[in-house]
């Protein structure tokens, strides 16, 4: 695993999944969001407007993301879930929060575009 996050801030990091939750995505978002959910943010939010689907990689990476910052008292949030995926994830006893949330300030970076890219930085 790469740890690209050094910086710890009191902003909050958003993570955005710009696709589907599924196949070459989830890798994509495990391998920038475990990194930063380790080093302890104040917080975090995966934001899935854009996810319509979801596959068992991608509701594993959730489920356990989630239950590690629940176990360490890290605020991770779900946002923007449409309804099939919230049904899923809440099925599986993730929380998101349904509502659409409006993000004035993050501290993430957007990485540079990658072709099947699914998931971003804002």
């Amino acid at each position: 695993m790469r740890a690209n996050y050094s910086l710890i801030t009191t902003l909050t990091t958003v993570f955005t999944v710009e696709g589907d939750l599924a196949g070459d995505g989830v890798a994509l978002l495990a391998e920038r969001l475990w990194p930063h959910v380790l080093t302890g943010p104040p917080e975090t939010l995966v934001d899935l407007a854009q996810a319509s689907t979801i596959d068992a990689a991608g509701l594993d990476l959730l489920v356990a993301a989630h239950a590690y910052a629940a176990h360490r008292r890290i605020p991770l949030r779900i946002v923007n879930a449409a309804p099939r995926v919230l049904r899923v994830l809440q099925t599986a006893g993730v929380r998101p929060l349904p509502t659409r949330v409006e993000f004035a300030i993050t501290t993430a970076t957007t990485p540079a575009s990658r072709q099947h890219a699914a998931v971003g930085m804002a």
